[in-house]
């Protein structure tokens, strides 16, 4: 299980020694100096046998790992109503066993959810399919992830996603929505996109989403960008992307990163836009080696190539280099950011949750009081929105949040 601390921030209280981490030769304790969660995307399958070269590799080198197919729709319900959860548990021990953290990849997709396809007919039975296994998946891991991709790729397919045809254009609100009422403050929730790494249309329309989502009080707590690359990183334009997100308070994590023909220049590039922001939290390779990624095994795109995986050292000292170079003031804003509890700042004097933009923003973010998150003076339960459940007329509900659990 992961713990965090139940509090919120003063300003910039941890300071990082320079030099500890220039002498750090693992990636993972590089990342630990300053915040970071460097990790990987992974199977149970591959890691099983503990002491392989793949397995020693992923441990020494990351302290985050997510399933790259073993947590999607068809690999944890299939058929409807059937659960299944071993490829995750299996990942799961791994990571609990080497001291790593974990993202969950993903509740809500167009891709790989036949199941959910073939029962989503009109909105009662999509928001039903959505709910129930949002409720035993995020349940069943919600003590064991950090991240949640709760929508995956909703921004790219638009209106032709089985969910939108089902459910209508707020299926996203009704799916963050539940996910914070099933998982409460355990874990942070996202939406995951690619193509939107750097300032452009597609980018800023998530943008605004969040906005949205922000003035209307849907749960959101960051957002993923894939990194699906080719060699020529723009550096300045993703860190400008990732700063418009913190500037409205919101955790940036790099999700499924590859660099098609990546020479050292490029993980330099990328690696420095994520640490030179605060609110970049996370950096997900998507696979340890080249020998089995998704994209070919002469991709050259990831830190290892072949099987069993060998380093590429050059550009593992490359991301060494930019890690070593993260700023150390940053770094500490970025630790005291991180300490902030999933969810919100926490309760105000009301003892509702504080999640729009006046709360949420970054001219306000470093200044909040400590309180716990999720208690009322009664013991009353907030719910997913940060409403005290005894105080709503039974009757209340929002619009456009389908059938948020009552």
């Amino acid at each position: 299980m992961i713990r965090r601390p139940l509090i919120a921030i003063v300003a910039f209280p941890f300071l990082i020694s320079s030099a500890w981490s220039q002498a750090a030769t693992r990636i993972r304790d590089a990342a630990d100096a300053i915040g970071l969660n460097f990790g990987l995307a992974t199977s149970a399958n591959q890691v099983r046998d503990t002491t392989s070269t793949y397995a020693v590799d992923a441990k020494t080198q990351y302290n985050f790992a997510v399933c790259e197919n073993d947590m999607k729709f068809d690999n944890t319900e299939g058929p409807i109503g059937t659960f299944k959860y071993t490829g995750g548990d299996g990942l799961s021990a791994f990571c609990v066993a080497n001291k790593m953290k974990m993202r969950g990849h993903n509740f809500i997709w167009h891709s790989q959810s036949n199941t959910a396809s073939g029962a989503v007919h009109d909105r009662t039975s999509g928001l039903t399919v959505m709910r129930n296994h949002i409720t035993a998946v995020g349940g069943h891991f919600k003590d064991k992830i950090l991240e949640w991709d709760v929508l995956n790729e909703t921004q790219s397919a638009g209106t032709s996603s089985f969910w939108y045809k089902g459910i209508g254009a707020d299926y996203t609100d009704s799916a963050l929505a539940i996910a914070r009422s099933v998982i409460g403050t355990s874990g942070y929730l996202y939406s995951n996109d690619y193509g939107a790494d750097g300032v452009n249309s597609k980018s800023t329309a998530i943008l605004t989403q969040a906005k949205k989502w922000q003035s209307s009080k849907v749960p959101i707590d960051g957002i993923g960008f894939q990194c699906h690359l080719g060699h020529g990183i723009n550096k300045a334009d993703i860190s400008a992307n990732i700063k418009r997100f913190g500037d409205i308070g919101l955790r940036v994590s790099l999700t499924e990163i590859d660099i098609t023909q990546a020479t050292t220049a490029d993980w330099t590039a990328l690696v420095g836009a994520c640490v030179e922001n605060w609110n970049c939290t996370s950096f997900v390779t998507w696979g340890l080696t080249d020998a089995s990624s998704w994209i070919g095994s002469t991709c050259g795109c990831l830190l290892y190539n072949g099987n069993p995986p060998t380093p590429k050292n050059d550009m593992i000292s490359a991301v060494l280099a930019a890690l070593a170079a993260a700023d150390p003031a940053v770094a500490a804003k970025r630790k005291a950011f991180i300490a902030i509890p999933p969810g919100s700042l926490g309760p105000n004097i009301d003892q509702v949750l504080q999640r729009p933009l006046a709360h949420r923003s970054a001219e306000v973010l470093f200044g909040a009081s400590s309180v716990r998150i999720f208690s009322t003076p009664n013991g009353n339960a907030i719910d997913a929105l940060g409403r005290n459940r005894a105080l709503i007329p039974v009757s209340s509900n929002l619009p456009g949040l389908g059938i948020l659990p009552q």
